[in-house]
């Protein structure tokens, strides 16, 4: 069997969902937390109710900013690439 070369990616940013949640009674911090599991994140739009709450999932801005780390073993990299890494070029 051929050598297999396994690498992990891990990619960050920053998204913003937007809830809207709406109760019969004034809700404690934790509280409205807890309601924004009640409707599907993967739906706009998708309510959720429960002891006279109702959340409803309005949608999903995805952040433009990410951050990416990868981690294995790497193949030799471009000498630019390499010298940049180590800060030798400016």
């Amino acid at each position: 069997m051929d050598k297999q070369y396994i690498y992990e990616v891990e990619e960050q940013s920053i998204d913003i969902r937007k809830f809207e949640i709406v109760s019969d009674k004034k809700l404690t911090y934790d509280e409205v937390q807890e309601a924004t599991f009640l409707p599907n994140i993967e739906v706009a739009g998708s309510c959720g109710k429960d002891n006279g709450i109702t959340a409803t999932f309005l949608y999903t801005y995805y952040g433009e900013n990410s951050e990416m780390d990868c981690y294995g073993d790497f193949k030799e990299q471009d000498w630019w690439l390499k010298n940049l890494e180590n800060k030798k070029l400016v």
